[in-house]
């Protein structure tokens, strides 16, 4: 029996000719090696060969920002600590403390697609709410506590529009903007064939690309999958796949590639 990837492989140059046009999209560059070695060895033609991304450096590509790493997005967002912050500011050491965690915040509120004029209002009425909104009298401590979750808002936007402007952002900001971005990008790139291989769980921002690439006529996706897993609506193995078919409107009219039955 061949491997997942040489199936796939199969699959693509059975369909497609030009292969230079096709780019393969997986969860990390690591599944991109062994992908590439699957079709080396089956494709046996002089000519341009397509490319193998992983889905970090494809969304990087639509959303003409790169990522930074983690310790220059904690410095930046210090950068905008001090900027903002007008009572007594922490120094560096006491700020990383928390703002790893302000950070990681930020991220997953952009990866989820989460709307931040919401959110943040939100969670400082919680925070207000649960710790001593009650209260006669705020000390001085609980008034700075309160003000510190009320301004997260005004954190968030400075500090994506202090990333913007030098062309980096962390990875929740980088796949809201190639959201963004994504209707000019298909425009530009019509002739190119997206192959995304081997996704299980994703992401809101995966999610809404993929579809949206599937539904313009210009991708494919192949799942690895069998179909006992896909059937036992109790078993863990097979829940997110489940769902992708379920809910997705592109699989309304079109067959998934592949439900294997091993």
């Amino acid at each position: 029996m061949k491997s997942f990837l040489a199936d796939v492989v199969t699959a693509v140059l059975e369909k497609y000719s030009n292969v230079e046009h096709i780019q393969f999209i997986l969860p990390s560059k690591r599944a991109g090696v062994f992908l590439k070695d699957a079709f080396i060895k089956q494709y046996n033609k002089t000519g341009f060969a397509p490319q193998f991304l992983s889905i970090e450096s494809f969304i990087e590509t639509i959303s003409g920002l790169r990522y930074a790493n983690n310790i220059q997005l904690l410095f930046e967002l210090y950068e905008t600590y001090l900027r903002l912050e007008e009572n007594e500011k922490e120094d560096f050491y006491s700020f990383s403390k928390w703002g790893q965690i302000l950070l990681q915040d930020f991220n997953e509120v952009d990866r989820y697609l989460v709307e931040p004029e919401t959110v943040f209002p939100y969670l400082a009425s919680i925070k207000e709410l649960n710790h001593w909104s009650l209260a006669e009298e705020q000390t001085e401590l609980q008034k700075k506590y309160i003000d510190f979750w009320n301004s997260l808002g005004a954190y968030y936007f400075a500090y994506k529009e202090q990333l913007q402007d030098k062309g980096i952002g962390f990875q929740g900001m980088i796949y809201k903007e190639a959201i963004d971005n994504l209707e000019h990008y298909i425009q530009y790139n019509q002739q190119t064939i997206h192959v995304f291989v081997g996704f299980n769980a994703l992401n809101k921002a995966e999610e809404k690309i993929i579809q949206e690439l599937l539904e313009n006529g210009n991708a494919e996706i192949f799942w690895d999958i069998d179909q006992h897993f896909l059937d036992d609506k109790d078993h863990d193995a097979g829940l997110f796949i489940r769902k992708h078919l379920n809910s997705w409107k592109y699989f309304n009219t079109h067959t998934p590639n592949w439900v294997y039955d091993n």
